[in-house]
């Protein structure tokens, strides 16, 4: 009896351990994460950085140099175990010290964006840069990814917006990386105030030390690209006039003699 109880004991420890070993060998559940929101670029609350008040247009107060941050190592992953308001709490916190770098060229600007999305996000934020925050001033971008065709689509169709787009400042990864996209030739998306040898983008490394980034090397950060840019300006470009904003529809209303009648009117012209 004894050692039936010890043969059934002996068994159930068995198949304990071997379920034990089965699960421990089981494939790690994927991490499909919880959907992030939909940037709204025309939102506030889509930007991690922006100027609290809008840095004066150059109708205003003539030519000056605005930050266009995008950064694809601060982009948000899908995550089922980090809320979305850590991630981008996380965000925030890679995107300031990343603006600490660029500060001294100008304003910064920088959207959060999303891994999955990362060249649709990328696009829509530099159109509304353009459409809401630029207003005729010279820019440049800060970038450690590949500019998207979109973008690049844009800067070529407009030549005063190329004139005052001072270049690619990159800060990724320089072996094999890739800058432009595919068959986008960089003359065409550069000002005219460059020469077809030397282009517009400008690799930089950045080190982190002690919790700061910095330019590894001697000059400022935008180097040739910003150097010279607001004379350069001055001299040969076109500063864009103050919209006249939405014109007032008028009703345009015939004018009658107190009597006068539709035959009356029509048989006097």
């Amino acid at each position: 009896m004894n050692r039936k109880i010890a043969l059934a004991v002996v068994s159930v420890l068995l198949a304990v351990a071997v379920g034990a070993v089965i699960w421990s060998m089981r494939p790690s559940p994927t991490v499909s994460g919880a959907a992030l929101p939909t940037f709204d670029y025309a939102a506030a609350e889509s930007w991690a950085i922006r100027p609290a008040q809008k840095p004066p247009a150059v109708w205003e107060a003539g030519w000056d140099v605005d930050v266009v941050l995008l950064a694809a190592e601060a982009a948000l992953e899908p995550n089922d175990r980090i809320a979305t308001e850590k991630r981008l709490n996380d965000a925030d916190g890679v995107l300031n010290d990343l603006a600490a770098v660029f500060d001294p060229v100008g304003p910064v600007y920088a959207p959060y964006l999303r891994a999955a999305n990362l060249e649709a996000d990328i696009s829509a934020a530099f159109q509304a840069y353009l459409s809401a925050d630029n207003r005729g001033r010279a820019f440049v971008i800060a970038t450690d990814a590949p500019l998207p065709a979109k973008a690049a689509s844009l800067l070529a169709a407009d030549s005063l917006l190329r004139d005052r787009f001072a270049g690619v400042v990159f800060f990724g990864d320089a072996d094999g990386a890739q800058r432009l996209p595919e068959g986008v030739n960089a003359a065409s998306i550069c000002s005219r105030r460059y020469t077809a040898d030397e282009g517009c983008i400008l690799d930089v490394a950045l080190r982190r030390s002690g919790g700061k980034v910095s330019v590894t090397g001697d000059g400022p950060v935008g180097g040739r690209l910003v150097n010279g840019l607001v004379p350069w300006l001055n001299d040969h470009a076109s500063k864009l006039a103050e919209p006249l904003g939405e014109l007032e529809e008028v009703e345009i209303i015939e004018i009658r003699r107190p009597g006068e009648t539709d035959d009356a009117a029509e048989n006097q012209d």
